[in-house]
């Protein structure tokens, strides 16, 4: 007797393979299974043993099965050895936007009549069986809990009325014409949770309110979805299509924003560019990715033909390379070349044609900084309305507020942002670039209540003189958001001395989204922390060993929720540990649940067997009055191994001595972590989202 069963699930194709072959799940979804049990140690693999026992009426039959295939991510075989004939095989394929499982099952039942009778009358119970394991199944992926018991109807009932109370707090629930729920739901239909449907959604519900601020110029939500679709027709007629990349490398501006918008109703995904990066760097990314056009700032296009080998000016619009290349605007000091197109001429072109909607909507690439290699690729899967809630629980973000985002559109932090300030409705204000005065004269100026930073920006406005902040009129200010990197020494004291008590810090990566958010009171309490754990989210902290941790003891972070992904873009997995994703940093978790970020664990120095994050040098040397930035690392020593070497940038007008230095972290820390060298510079080396480069350092300091 054969059967087969398969459902679509709108989840990423390896979370959907992780789900439906973790035992756990089998046993707790598959109706009548009175055991399932692994034998030996480990995860599945080629060779496993799983023992099961099925109750089928009054009898109950037990079997043991071998996996005899087992393709990662893909099908699994396994066939009975001992006890009934069985066999059965799960496989995993992308369909649209999300995943297709498939399961079959074949059982051959003793010989003769009777046997083939009971085989007959059983297989309508079986599939009805096979059915339900399905729909387990789907229920606890689209839960987000894919390791928990399936959960009950008053908790899936109290965690509902959990998120309506978050939203309803942000303003994001409102009162609406019905008729405009109704477009709204046409939208999301037509263009899927991306943020071509966000903004079209938006453009419904508040077309006249302001979407985008960006110098003198200004953009409705109307305005900016009209354009955004003139100019996702002018990309296809330039072969932009489904299953294609489109790479953005611009600064923060409107440009950025309509060529992300017109790329995801095209279909196709964006790939977000760090606008630092190298010609190296680029063509790595390019080479990886293989985007079939590029979106770029115009002082920027000269380094894209580098990366890209092409001659400067000789191959027009689309290069030897094949790849079509577009500018976000034209200006005094880069002049038009001949074939290449601007954003604006493209949504000349486009406007006022139609735009089919694409058979699947286009996802988004983010990619890591690169300060350890190669930069990577995470794809972001189809948004549910758990991640906003989770962040939500948190921040104190409110609907039709103003939002100035000075981190870079292209990472993670800034990304973020830009789509919750979408979800809000919320007005959001661009500089290409960071200057700490012009932050807060734009502040002052549109009225801004949230302020979207790293903590080197942070920083430099607070070392802008006392009566130049004092000058600009911030009282709107409700929230600061920080992200990037730790919040070093008392930098958020100082912060909210000087600004209120509205700051907000998160902990988090582009590979695993957020796992940790501290709000004001954490800061006030205890200023290093990297917050508590946000709904949805999880985080454990395991040895070398894996084995899991208690509070106050020190290991590896693992982090989970509905924004971790398990893998690259090209495929290499990341290291994971009980379902949770490892982000490489190190820390502990305290008895009240807040999370401490020590750094790096590729940073730790090992010096004379005693092992010194640099967290904590650096949080004391950032509290002392004559530093304005510094940076701990580890370089070689012919006795200790490796000794501890700190690089200082001085307050303006300061006076410091190497000495000086040294005594200052005696007095605070153990005598191994005393920085025998000290290196005083003029700045530190960072990256466009403000991380210090301590492969520069290392490089200069060994």
């Amino acid at each position: 007797m054969r059967l087969a069963e398969r459902i679509d699930v709108p989840v990423a194709p390896e979370r959907a393979w992780r789900t439906i072959i973790d035992p756990r799940v089998i046993a707790r979804t598959l109706p009548g299974l009175v055991s399932f049990t692994v034998l030996g140690e480990g995860p599945l693999k080629q060779g496993t043993r799983v023992r099961s026992v099925l109750a089928i009426g009054a009898a109950e039959l037990g079997s043991e099965l071998e996996v005899t295939v087992l393709r990662d991510g893909r099908d699994l075989v396994a066939v009975g050895v001992t006890g009934i004939d069985l066999h059965v095989a799960v496989r995993v394929r992308p369909q649209g936007d999300g995943a297709r499982i498939t399961v079959r099952a074949g059982y051959n039942p003793p010989g003769g009549v009777p046997g083939a009778l009971a085989g007959l009358v059983a297989l309508p119970e079986m599939r009805r069986r096979l059915r339900e394991m399905l729909r387990g199944v789907e229920r606890l992926l689209l839960s987000e809990e894919p390791a928990q018991p399936l959960p009950g109807p008053l908790q899936l009932a109290t965690s509902a009325v959990r998120s309506v109370r978050v939203l309803g707090r942000a303003g994001i629930l409102r009162p609406m014409r019905p008729d405009k729920y109704a477009t709204i739901a046409r939208q999301f239909a037509r263009w899927g949770a991306t943020p071509a449907g966000a903004y079209a959604a938006a453009a419904t519900r508040d077309p006249h309110r302001m979407a985008l601020i960006d110098g003198d110029r200004a953009l409705t939500y109307a305005e900016l979805d009209q354009r955004s679709t003139a100019l996702a027709v002018a990309l296809r007629d330039r072969g932009v299509a489904e299953g294609h990349r489109v790479a953005i490398v611009c600064r923060n501006h409107r440009g950025f924003v309509e060529a992300l918008v017109a790329v995801s109703k095209a279909g196709a995904d964006a790939l977000l560019v760090n606008t630092g990066f190298a010609a190296p760097q680029i063509r790595a990314v390019f080479d990886r990715e293989r985007p079939t056009a590029l979106v770029c700032d115009a002082d920027l296009l000269g380094v894209m033909d580098e990366a890209l080998g092409a001659a400067t000016g000789a191959q027009g619009a689309r290069g030897a390379d094949g790849i079509s290349r577009v500018v976000s605007a034209w200006d005094e000091d880069h002049p038009p070349r001949s074939g290449v197109r601007s954003l604006e001429e493209l949504i000349v072109e486009g406007a006022d044609r139609p735009l089919p909607a694409p058979g699947s909507p286009g996802r988004v690439v983010l990619l890591t900084s690169g300060t350890t290699g190669v930069p990577k690729g995470t794809r972001r899967a189809r948004v549910s309305l758990d991640a906003p809630v989770s962040f939500l629980d948190r921040m104190a973000y409110r609907d039709g507020g103003t939002f100035l985002i000075a981190p870079p559109l292209f990472h993670a932090w800034g990304f973020a942002n830009l789509l919750m300030a979408l979800l809000l409705g919320s007005t959001v204000v661009l500089r290409r670039d960071f200057d700490p005065e012009d932050v807060l004269r734009s502040v002052a100026r549109h009225g801004v209540d949230v302020l979207v930073a790293v903590p080197v920006m942070l920083g430099r406005i607070l070392e802008l003189d006392p009566a130049v902040r004092d000058g600009y009129d911030v009282s709107r200010l409700r929230v600061t958001a920080s992200s990037g990197s730790a919040l070093p020494g008392d930098l958020a004291t100082r912060w909210m001395d000087a600004f209120g008590d509205g700051l907000y810090s998160l902990y988090g990566a582009t590979e695993v989204g957020w796992g940790a958010i501290a709000d004001p009171a954490d800061l006030r309490a205890a200023p290093s922390t990297a917050g508590r754990i946000p709904r949805g989210a999880s985080v454990r902290i395991f040895d070398r060993g894996g084995v899991p941790l208690p509070s106050h003891r020190t290991g590896r972070i693992h982090v989970g929720g509905g924004m971790t992904n398990d893998r690259y873009t090209d495929g290499t997995r990341l290291p994971q540990r009980d379902g949770l994703t490892q982000t490489g940093d190190v820390g502990y978790l305290d008895d009240l649940g807040r999370l401490f970020v020590l750094g790096r664990e590729d940073d730790m120095i090992v010096s004379g067997g005693e092992n010194v994050y640099p967290r904590s040098v650096e949080d004391v040397l950032s509290a002392h009055p004559a530093v304005s930035e510094v940076a701990a690392i580890g370089v070689p020593d012919d006795v200790y191994g490796e000794r501890i070497a700190v690089f200082v940038v001085k307050a303006p007008g300061a006076r410091l001595s190497a000495k000086a230095v040294r005594d200052h972290v005696r007095a605070e820390r153990p005598r191994f972590e005393v920085p025998r060298d000290v290196v005083f510079r003029d700045a530190l080396p960072r990256n466009a989202t403000g991380k210090i480069l301590r492969r520069e350092l290392r490089a200069a300091g060994s």
